[in-house]
């Protein structure tokens, strides 16, 4: 016998039958149901219909990757893209070992997305439940201390910078706004330079060229637009800033 969230989708989407559904903790059935409507009840990477498999991530923030969780899934993909997904994620790890003119047809563009609002839904119910467990003016205290570490010129003067890797590395999916992003990644250019111009041996980290190759089709296709703010602000005209700035009457 199925449940409500098994007849919100449609006959044949899922490649699980539904005596395979049931045995489906209850929230993950949920979870499934609103990812089949976020996707449009198709491929997270296709536009196929049927058969699609729940996809789980095989390193977990919380849990392991033995069952379907709430904390795994992220989100269905017919059985070609999550072959191709399995090999993107082996070659970004290293472990591919298939022949090296292999075609894998989820590159970053596909990938990066999808990771992120994987990653900021877990994160958002792990804050949920720690919030729900700890008195509250302590969680608040904790929250505010977390925020400070979206100041990088703060948080490279802190004193014990080591002991908070792992704290960091958990908030760097807490972007909710394209503003938030935009500053994280300006704060990431005038980090990789500053330590380039310390050091001409720094080697720039791997992420930052992966979003660079992401961020640089966007400038180029806004550029004719922003080429004049861009010159004013080089040349330092706030007036001519603001009346470019300033919405058309």
């Amino acid at each position: 016998m199925s449940d409500h969230f098994w007849g919100q989708l449609p006959a044949g989407l899922l490649k699980k039958t539904a005596r395979g559904w049931m045995r489906l903790d209850p929230g993950v059935r949920k979870l499934v149901a609103e990812l089949a409507r976020a996707q449009n009840f198709k491929c997270a990477f296709c536009d196929e219909t049927r058969g699609l498999i729940i996809e789980h991530d095989h390193y977990p923030e919380r849990g392991s990757s033995d069952k379907l969780t709430v904390y795994n899934v992220r989100g269905l993909a017919c059985a070609g893209c999550n072959w191709h997904l399995g090999m993107y994620e082996a070659d970004e790890r290293g472990d591919y070992r298939g022949f090296d003119d292999a075609f894998i047809r989820i590159d970053e563009r596909d990938f990066y997305p999808y990771a992120q609002a994987y990653e900021h839904r877990v994160l958002t119910l792990i804050e949920e439940e720690l919030e729900q467990r700890m008195d509250p003016v302590n969680y608040w205290r904790r929250r505010l201390f977390l925020q400070k570490f979206d100041e990088r010129e703060w948080s490279r003067n802190y004193p014990w910078p080591s002991y908070f890797g792992e704290i960091k590395r958990r908030r760097r999916m807490m972007i909710r706004t394209p503003e938030q992003f935009w500053e994280a990644f300006a704060a990431s250019v005038r980090f990789v330079v500053e330590e380039k111009r310390r050091n001409p041996d720094f080697e720039i980290p791997e992420a930052f060229i992966r979003v660079a190759v992401l961020v640089k089709p966007i400038i180029d296709e806004v550029w004719p637009q922003i080429e004049e703010r861009y010159r004013a602000l080089q040349a330092g005209k706030p007036e001519q800033i603001a009346a470019i700035a300033a919405p058309a009457a």
